[in-house]
Parts: C-alpha cells; sequence; structure tokens
C-alpha cells in the first residue's frame, strides 16, 4: 500500500536526519582544514617558488613542509573514522526504521489472513477519508462476509475454517491495487476500501471476485480427496460509494446493510434450494474427514491472473 510506502520513507529520513547533520557538520570540517592546509603549504612554498632563493631561502622550510604533511596525513586518518563512523550509523538508522515498520506491520496485521486487523481500521480510514477529501476523489467500499462460514467450523474443523478465510483474505487482496487496502473486521467480515473508484468499478472488482469463487469451487468440488466435500464457498458483497460528505460510521452502516441485504437473499435461495431436493451440506459432509497430508488448499486452488486486476 503507498501509506505504508509514505510512511516508512518518513521514518527512514527521521531516523536518518542526525546522521545528515553530522555529515554536513564533517564536510564543513573538511572544507575549512582543506582552506587552512592549501594556506600553510602557500605560505611555505610560495617564497621558495617566486623569490630571489638567496634571500628568501628559509632553513626551517622542510621542517614546515614535513610538519604540513603530517597533519594532513592525521587530518586523513580522521577523516576516514569519521566516515566510517557515519556508515555505521547510517545502517543503524535503516535497520531502526525498517524495526519500527515491521512493529507496526505485525501490531496492524492480521496474523492468519495476512491483511490489516481491526486495530488498523480508524488509522486507515481516516488518512483515506482525508486524501479523499483533499483530493475530491471517489472511495467506494465492499463489505464482504463468507457464507455459511459456522458451517465449516461446525463440520470440518475450525483448522478448515482458516484456511478458507486465509484463501479469502489472499483472493481479496489479488483483485485490488495498491492503492487500495482491505481490512479484516473480525471473524469472517472484511472491509476493502477502494480508492479512486465509483459504483460501476465497485461491481466490476465485485464480479470479479464472485468469478474466482466459482473457480475455486470447480476445482475444490472436481478433487477425488477434497478437503471440503459438499461445501460451496460464496460471498455476500455489499457496495456502497462515499461521497465524502457523510461520516464514515453511516457509509459502514450503509454497506453492512447492503451486505445483509444480500445475505438474506443467498440464505432464502439456499432454503429453497433445500426444499426442492438437493443435498445439504449436513447430509454429504462425513461423520469423520481424515486430514489432507498437503495440510491446506495449495494445489485446489484457481492460479491468479495478473491480467485480472482491477
Amino acid at each position: 500500500m503507498r501509506a505504508n510506502a509514505q510512511r516508512f520513507s518518513f521514518q527512514v529520513r527521521r531516523q536518518l536526519s542526525p546522521v545528515e547533520r553530522r555529515e554536513r557538520e564533517l564536510w564543513i570540517l573538511i572544507l575549512t582544514m582543506a582552506g587552512i592546509l592549501f594556506a600553510g603549504f602557500f605560505a611555505v612554498t610560495f617564497p621558495a617558488a617566486f623569490l630571489d632563493l638567496r634571500t628568501s631561502y628559509n632553513p626551517a622550510a622542510p621542517q614546515l613542509l614535513l610538519g604540513l604533511l603530517t597533519l594532513v596525513l592525521l587530518f586523513g586518518v580522521y577523516l576516514v573514522h569519521k566516515c566510517i563512523q557515519i556508515r555505521a550509523l547510517r545502517f543503524n538508522s535503516i535497520m531502526a526504521a525498517w524495526q519500527s515498520e515491521v512493529a507496526d506491520i505485525q501490531l496492524f496485521t492480521d496474523p492468519l489472513t495476512r491483511v490489516f486487523n481491526r486495530s488498523a481500521l480508524d488509522g486507515i480510514l481516516s488518512h483515506v477519508v482525508e486524501r479523499v477529501q483533499r483530493k475530491q476523489a471517489t472511495l467506494v467500499f465492499l463489505y464482504i462476509d463468507i457464507n455459511n462460514f459456522k458451517q465449516i467450523n461446525t463440520y470440518f474443523g475450525h483448522r478448515y475454517g482458516d484456511l478458507v478465510l486465509s484463501e479469502v483474505g489472499g483472493m481479496i487482496k489479488q483483485w485490488i491495487r495498491s492503492s487500495d487496502c482491505v481490512i479484516r473486521l473480525g471473524g469472517d467480515e472484511f472491509l476493502v476500501a477502494l480508492l479512486n473508484t465509483n459504483q460501476p468499478g465497485g461491481e466490476l472488482v465485485k464480479g470479479r471476485i464472485h468469478q474466482w469463487i466459482t473457480d475455486w469451487n470447480e476445482i475444490i468440488s472436481a478433487e477425488e480427496n477434497s478437503p471440503l466435500p459438499g461445501f460451496q464457498l460464496s460471498l455476500s458483497i455489499g457496495i456502497h460509494e462515499f461521497d465524502g460528505t457523510q461520516s464514515i460510521d453511516h457509509a459502514l452502516e450503509e454497506a453492512s446493510t447492503k451486505m445483509n441485504s444480500e445475505r438474506a437473499q443467498f440464505r432464502l435461495r439456499q432454503m429453497a434450494s433445500s426444499y426442492s431436493g438437493p443435498k445439504t451440506l449436513e447430509a454429504e459432509a462425513p461423520a469423520t474427514m481424515a486430514v489432507p497430508s498437503a495440510g491446506g488448499f495449495g494445489h485446489f486452488l484457481p492460479e491468479s491472473r495478473e491480467s485480472r486486476r482491477f
């Protein structure tokens, strides 16, 4: 995300500012000493070069030149020592900025899905809204919920529920741009903020996500040793365009309401389908299920397509 890069760049500049100040002071010292040494060398050699040697010869000139050369040598050693110190300080400053960024990422990143967690919600949304209002840009929220997620934990175990969450989080990140952000609100709910996007653009992203889900289900169901037999993954997605005049809470409430409406329609379709005779998940799920040796969905997943990215 571009905001992360900007924050890290700010951290690096802040850590490097004392080093840059010391480097400027060193260059001032170098220029000052160079001027002094040049003046001393000129004062020693000028009479011998431009005046009568018999009248201007100074018996102490060789000693002065030797002292001057010694001073130059000592000053060079000092400069090398200072340059090594500044280089080490620069490296330590960059490492400190990197460690600070890593700590922030770990603090605000969900370890399961590798997206932002709820702790980062206020900070990220305030930054996004400020950017939208400043540049008079457009912003679309996608409020995403995994349908029948509790059934995964009930029939297949929490391990496979975590794997589904991880796959959905990775899939959402695949279909958004680096300027957008995705936040796991908790449980099986995600929030996506699409910058410089309008309602049709949000619908386009929603359609691509549903197409990925369709491909995912086809590959899962086609496998003989499917890790989730009888389960069809589906998402309810509510879309709301933020116009910059309403509050964030109101915008999120609107997106959540649209998501709940779509989820209610999904449940109605599921109930109608169950009455018409198809097998339900409970009937198809085995009482006990062997755990696949791969420990994940690896070879069951559709390949990513960069050309599909919004």
